[in-house]
């Protein structure tokens, strides 16, 4: 089956940050400029879904992505209107080319502000 990267999903991360009054607020970060992350998704079969839980592992979803040196555990990943939280990236052989994320869906924090890696202006 072929492996293709036609799935647009984000990743962001929440930081805390301070308006221009001094109150403090959190801000969704993305690593990424608008719409230009694309990935390959793939859950796990019902088969993989019964031996992880037999063995006690944790059930994810896998997503392939282009290299990008700011992926790492602990970020938030957005698909189809799911929020998943990144537990491992696996690249392998240390190759700047493909990069494996594991994550398992999550409750997002909530945010007061959005910000893309490319705008020079927030919106909400």
């Amino acid at each position: 089956m072929s492996e293709i990267k036609d799935k647009i999903i984000g990743v962001y991360a929440v930081e805390t940050d301070r308006d221009l009054s001094g109150n403090e607020r959190k801000v969704k970060r993305y690593i990424h400029d608008r719409n230009n992350l694309h990935a390959y998704i793939r859950e796990l079969s019902e088969r993989e879904k019964f031996a992880a839980k037999a063995s006690g592992a944790e059930q994810s979803t896998v997503f392939r992505v282009n290299y990008n040196a700011k992926l790492k555990a602990g970020l938030y990943l957005e698909f189809r209107g799911e929020t998943y939280r990144i537990a491992d990236i696996n690249g392998y052989e240390w190759y700047e080319r493909d990069l494996t994320l594991r994550a398992s869906r999550c409750v997002p924090e909530p945010t007061d502000f959005v910000k893309y890696e490319g705008d020079n202006e927030c919106g909400e």
